[in-house]
């Protein structure tokens, strides 16, 4: 019965460790999602002062800066996507907390009825 409690206490331990590395996994997700949602605050603020610039274009001048317009659209949508994806990692980990945390309780409560049996 001893040599039972242990292994189910080691296998409360496993799924703590697990439960810790998804934690962690998450605050990198999340460090990183701020990390683009900065870097698409910055990219607005450029593509913002590029349109705000008053000037009168020749046709050559016209194309490039369309074509610049066009570019800061591609990276927004770019940044959008990565912070989706990140969002949907999130929300994955967030499942597989759950899941890890429901074998805890299911661990403890084995231990315990073990703890009971054994007194």
């Amino acid at each position: 019965m001893a040599t039972l409690l242990s292994l189910k206490q080691r296998r409360e331990r496993g799924i703590r460790a697990v439960i810790a590395k998804l934690e962690q996994r998450e605050t990198d997700l999340n460090g990183h999602k701020q990390q683009l949602l900065q870097e698409r605050q910055q990219l607005w603020r450029q593509w913002r002062n590029c349109g705000a610039a008053e000037q009168v274009l020749d046709q050559q001048e016209w194309q490039s800066f369309k074509s610049q317009l066009a570019d800061y659209y591609q990276l927004d949508q770019c940044l959008l996507e990565q912070v989706k994806v990140t969002d949907k990692q999130c929300a994955d980990l967030q499942i597989a907390k759950a899941e890890q945390r429901q074998l805890l309780r299911q661990a403890l409560l084995d231990q315990e009825k073990l703890k009971l049996l054994m007194e």
